[in-house]
């Protein structure tokens, strides 16, 4: 009986924990919702639930995308960490998975070119991205994930190289993204990211701008009802006061796409 007693009060204290949590995370939310970053992640992290540990991932990869941590490599490693800790205790929790592949790539785009190379480690975001795509088909964030990994690699080498020397390409990146836009038109973070990733391209591979100004007049038309929508939504009218301007608006959009704050 005393064993019966300590495994009920062991079930009962995981439960209360559980439901604690999912108080927790409802304010987490609210809390990303408002750009409470720092607030969010320090309940995040202490969670020892896999909703807790991606939820605390994702903080430090917005962090990463709005130009605001202070070693991106080292923050990416961080989330990767935290998001595997997910995977610990669920495997195939959704969020984790999502997040694991979002630091993953950040890890890659922070490696040095020769380095990343030898590590082979773009092929290894494009499976851990794939693996993604396979096992959770409804979501748009799949497509985009890869459509951002296609065209990150043609804006490096150029979309030649990138066919020859890892299969990418910007006509596949291009497909994917348009998959994404499809599901989630008014997704601020699928069509900011589009937009930049064909405005960083190298000239001979980006005959005009048009379609990436489509895109942010777009945005321009929504009402973002949280701080990254409404920050993702200022980085875009920017870009648009400087498209005309090749040089410009490609040295803007890089610093966006390298984690930094674009100005």
């Amino acid at each position: 009986m005393t064993w019966l007693r300590f495994g009920l009060g062991l079930l009962a204290s995981l439960l209360i924990s559980v439901a604690a949590f999912a108080q927790s995370a409802s304010e987490i939310r609210s809390q990303l919702t408002r750009g409470e970053f720092a607030n969010a992640f320090a309940v995040a992290e202490q969670s020892e639930t896999a909703d807790g540990q991606a939820l605390a991932a994702e903080i430090l990869l917005t962090e990463i995308m709005l130009g605001r941590a202070k070693k991106n490599k080292k923050q990416a490693k961080r989330a990767r960490k935290l998001a595997l800790a997910a995977l610990e205790i669920e495997p195939n929790h959704q969020n984790a998975r999502l997040q694991h592949a979002i630091a993953d790539g950040f890890v890659t785009r922070e490696t040095g070119d020769v380095s990343a190379w030898m590590k082979q480690l773009p092929q290894k975001t494009f499976k851990i991205v794939q693996a993604y795509r396979n096992d959770f088909p409804e979501d748009p964030r799949g497509d985009a994930l890869l459509g951002a990994w296609h065209l990150a690699i043609a804006r490096k080498a150029g979309d030649k190289n990138a066919i020859k020397w890892f299969d990418a390409s910007i006509a596949e990146g291009r497909e994917l993204f348009l998959s994404a836009r499809k599901a989630q038109p008014y997704d601020a973070v699928i069509g900011l990211n589009y937009a930049f990733s064909l405005l960083a391209l190298k000239d001979d591979d980006l005959l005009d701008t048009e379609e990436a100004r489509m895109i942010l007049g777009d945005l321009m038309a929504m009402t973002p009802q949280d701080h990254l929508g409404q920050t993702l939504k200022a980085y875009g009218e920017e870009a648009l006061t400087v498209i005309e301007d090749r040089d410009k608006v490609r040295d803007y959009v890089e610093m966006f796409l390298d984690g930094e704050t674009p100005q």
